[in-house]
């Protein structure tokens, strides 16, 4: 097998490793073995799992940038639409991965936040980080007349990020996306679509 010594690789490794069994329950010697490493080479890295778990989250919110990036800028479709195709992206990759490891950031946010300091913050930087994003696509969609002229753009980003995580978390448990199309199905088809049924 052919051996890696790179700091990437170290975190894509953990990545993978602590999306599926979670943080706690992800030890250094099952990196370093999933990664083909020696234990010295976590150490010239990283000071310790918490140093480790904030470049996994980083790596984390970069990949999903890529991901999602092309959508949140085509500008063939609405903005309101790119911000539901963006959700049904994620929930497709739930559904590959047969309804399992969910969102890095959820996961890490209900294990770690009571725990780390370091990690909630990094944990909230980047979820204001999303919420800013879907604000100023909302933001579009309101000037268009799209959503109510009443709805705060960045109330709305963050309660449709909190909707998703806890369809999420039920998703996990109940081995099925149905809370998932749900939340696609009530905020997109109903709850933002309200104002023009009723006009």
């Amino acid at each position: 097998m052919k051996r890696i010594h790179s700091k990437d690789d170290i975190v894509q490794a953990g990545l993978e490793l602590i999306l599926s069994k979670g943080f706690n329950a992800t030890g250094v010697e099952a990196i370093l073995k999933q990664a083909n490493v020696p234990k010295g080479s976590f150490y010239n890295f990283f000071s310790s799992k918490e140093e480790f778990s904030l470049a996994i989250i980083d790596r984390y919110v970069v990949e999903r940038g890529e991901e999602l990036r092309p959508i949140f800028n085509d500008e063939s479709l609405p903005p309101l639409d790119r911000v539901k195709k963006s959700f049904e992206i994620l929930i497709a990759k739930f559904e590959v991965n047969d309804c399992s490891k969910g969102c890095l950031m959820g996961n890490l946010g209900q294990e770690m936040s009571d725990q780390f300091e370091n990690v909630r913050q990094r944990l909230e930087h980047s979820l204001q980080g999303w919420t800013k994003v879907l604000s100023r696509l909302l933001l579009q969609a309101q000037k268009e007349k799209s959503i109510p002229a009443d709805l705060d753009p960045e109330m709305l980003a963050e309660n449709l990020i909190a909707s998703f995580q806890g369809a999420l978390l039920r998703a996990k448990v109940k081995k099925s996306s149905e809370p998932l199309k749900n939340f696609i199905y009530l905020y997109f088809d109903r709850f933002l679509t309200q104002r023009e049924e009723t006009e």
